[in-house]
């Protein structure tokens, strides 16, 4: 069995470093800075360290970030890279501030589209996207599946260009690496790449170049214009919450507050009083305050309200409807001259 193979525990298939180091010898950095990479499943690591070490200068700071399920391989990254998380992908916070996304999914259908796919779908959804604009894509998925992502690819990504492994390495999975620039592309490159990355897939590696071959193709990579400053787990880590109680002002204030030497230093701010009209009426529709009022009655009223909306693919056509359900707080007033609704 290929070395690659013999690695897969859990989902988990290494790119072979071979290949990461010509994936790494097709990038470029022209300016100083720091620049942020982002490997939602990062494994041991090993991708995101090779390109760090092949393009890190004294000017030039490549910042590794790494998201691992899998506890032990995330221990194990944690050794080589500057950041690492423990948790889905899925559940990470962070910011739209990196400047590489290397990204070898698991390989599997989904609930509709391949999980690769999906993967990408989500690290580059307008809500979730981690990417600053012109950022660059390695994405590496096996040859076939680039017919499912090939949609998604060409409207998000411009200048695609799709890489085979090498002889040695391509038979186990047939896989191949996409780079592409995070920018939308005019409709014209974005209906040439979908068909091209379409007819590709049916196509065996005669189709498509090797990463070993000198083509002089290289992909610049713009440096992290802001620092990425929220990279959390979903789940509450205690180390996290250690950090952010010594940085706390309310922690500051409370130990200003209790511990007897610094009792008398304590400084608390009085409470807001008295409550503005907005916050009555927030008070009364919870049903917190209310009742008789002596000529009228308040009470709290919550609604269920059903709007509708289109449903529109990436291609700004509209498929369908959809109907979004959410409840809306009143304050209902009874008096002897009717009913009324507050909104």
């Amino acid at each position: 069995m290929a070395r690659i193979a013999s690695e897969s525990k859990g989902g988990f298939y290494a790119t072979p470093e071979k290949e990461m180091q010509l994936v790494a010898s097709r990038l470029r950095i022209e300016e100083a800075g720091e620049f942020n990479f982002y490997d939602p499943c990062c494994g041991k690591g090993v991708a995101l360290r090779i390109l760090s070490d092949h393009l890190s200068t004294p000017d030039s700071k490549v910042i590794t970030y790494g998201v691992e399920l899998e506890k032990e391989r995330a221990e194990e990254a944690r050794n080589i890279l500057h950041h690492v998380l423990q948790d889905g992908y899925e559940n990470v916070r962070t910011e739209d501030h990196f400047s590489a996304l290397y990204l070898n999914p698991p390989y599997d259908d989904g609930f509709g589209e391949r999980i690769e796919t999906s993967f990408l779908r989500r690290l580059t959804n307008k809500s979730t996207n981690v990417l600053v604009k012109g950022a660059l894509l390695m994405f590496c998925i096996p040859q076939y599946v680039l017919s499912d992502a090939s949609l998604l690819i060409a409207s998000r990504f411009t200048s695609v260009k799709v890489y085979r492994f090498t002889d040695v390495n391509y038979p186990t999975f047939k896989q191949v690496v996409v780079f592409g620039y995070f920018q939308r592309p005019d409709p014209d490159e974005r209906s040439v790449t979908t068909h091209y990355l379409r007819e590709v897939s049916k196509l065996g590696p005669e189709a498509l170049p090797s990463l070993d071959e000198e083509d002089g193709v290289t992909y610049r990579i713009l440096p992290s214009r802001q620092s990425i400053r929220l990279f959390r787990a979903g789940k509450l880590r205690i180390d996290e919450m250690s950090k952010d109680l010594v940085t706390s002002p309310i922690f500051l204030s409370m130990k200003e507050l209790f511990l007897p030497s610094h009792s008398r230093n304590a400084d608390l701010k009085n409470p807001v009083l008295p409550l503005k009209p907005t916050h009555y009426a927030i008070a009364i529709a919870a049903g917190a305050v209310g009742g008789n009022m002596g000529n009228h009655l308040l009470v709290g009223v919550t609604k269920q309200i059903h709007d509708t909306a289109d449903k529109v693919n990436d291609d700004g056509e509209v498929e369908g409807e959809v109907t979004i359900k959410h409840h809306k707080s009143i304050v209902r007033v009874f008096t002897k001259d009717g009913v009324f609704d507050l909104e």
